[in-house]
């Protein structure tokens, strides 16, 4: 009973690990493209006292969004993928111009360009029998090296094509004809052959552990510039709905 005990709470450490690891991973994310998601201004460190969730992973990030709140489906499931699409959202001016707007509002139509897709996940690769030995020393492993992969997705997040106009998002005093939204699903129709020819694909080192491995891989267009996304005019902030599939 007692090495049965200790099994369930070893693993119920590393399920700790990989929830928070989803969750953190998440929040950097779209703490680095989605201004909407503060509606007081981005600066979430800002007057907010250091929670003990902040403290995972040794990098803290301030109040997240709301959506954090409703991850039961990977709370339920670990293993189940987390796939994030970073979406543009662009005012089409004219609409017999060619363009296939994907969303209505008012008077105005709105096209909707998926310009990143990260998929973050645990794959667990263990037995029928699952293993007992060093499993505690393997989390403290694991939990190191997940420290050292948020990092290098914090600061890829600050390199990529995307994270520009997501700063002039956060520093027009004045409404953009274009803003970034997201939706995060376990499960996503894969890219069509016209999309993969604009897309580039980054896989981080995946972190070993004790019965699989966690890994992060993004596939996003490496070029923006088609896009036009220095004009400002305004149109209307509410046109974004996130959602979870």
């Amino acid at each position: 009973m007692d090495l049965q005990d200790n099994v369930q709470r070893e693993y119920g450490r590393f399920d700790q690990i990989v929830s928070h690891f989803l969750s953190k991973s998440l929040h950097i994310i779209l703490d680095s493209r989605v201004p909407s998601i503060f509606p007081n201004g981005h600066n979430p460190l800002l007057g907010t006292p250091v929670k003990k969730s902040d403290k995972w992973f040794t990098l803290i990030l301030g109040d997240g969004p709301a959506c954090l709140e409703n991850l039961s489906l990977w709370h339920r499931n670990l293993t189940e993928p987390m796939i994030i699409d970073v979406v543009l959202v662009q005012e089409v001016p004219d609409s017999s111009s060619g363009h296939n707007p994907t969303i209505t509002f008012g008077l105005g139509m709105y096209v909707e360009t998926l310009i990143e897709r990260w998929v973050v996940q645990y794959e667990d690769s263990r037995t029928v029998f699952p293993r007992v030995v060093e499993s505690s020393c393997s989390d403290k492993k694991t939990y190191k090296k997940s420290i050292i992969l948020l990092r290098s997705l914090y600061s890829l997040m600050r390199l990529l094509p995307a994270y520009q106009p997501f700063q002039k998002l956060c520093s027009s005093t004045r409404a953009s004809d274009f803003d970034i939204s997201y939706k995060v699903s376990s499960f996503t129709a894969p890219f069509s052959r016209e999309e993969l020819e604009v897309m580039k694909i980054y896989k981080f080192t995946p972190v070993d552990a004790p019965e699989g491995r966690l890994f992060i891989s993004l596939t996003y267009r490496d070029d923006l510039s088609c896009f036009n996304l220095d004009t400002s005019i305004a149109y209307p902030p509410q046109i974004i709905t996130d959602y979870f599939a």
